[in-house]
């Protein structure tokens, strides 16, 4: 999520609404959509499993097949992550020596 400011733009986690600081680590979705790592530790063992439809903000997919857990945002109801876009942020995340880490997709932990 972007915020126009007359400085320029800010960049913010379309989750929790937090500015980019530049330090902490955060992971790009499409069109801009941001996660941030403090989000995203949240969201892996909070997943829910739905029926109804919904479209994650990340990877901008509906429903994605074989994957109807998601996570929604604290800040908005209609903002969402999808399990694949959540694991996929994970192993991206835990691979960066920079990101102090790590999660084991075997264990979710």
């Amino acid at each position: 999520m972007q915020r126009h400011d007359p400085d320029g733009i800010i960049l913010l986690c379309d989750f929790c609404r937090r500015e980019w600081d530049g330090q902490e680590a955060m992971m790009e979705g499409h069109l801009g959509s941001i996660i941030c790592l403090a989000c995203l530790k949240t969201a892996l063992p909070n997943q829910i499993t739905t029926l109804e439809k919904f479209k994650c903000t990340l990877c901008q997919r509906f429903n994605i097949p074989g994957s109807l857990r998601y996570w929604p945002s604290p800040q908005d109801p209609e903002t969402f992550v999808c399990h694949d876009c959540l694991m996929q942020a994970a192993g991206t995340f835990s691979k960066n020596p920079d990101v102090d880490w790590t999660w084991d997709r075997t264990t979710g932990k």
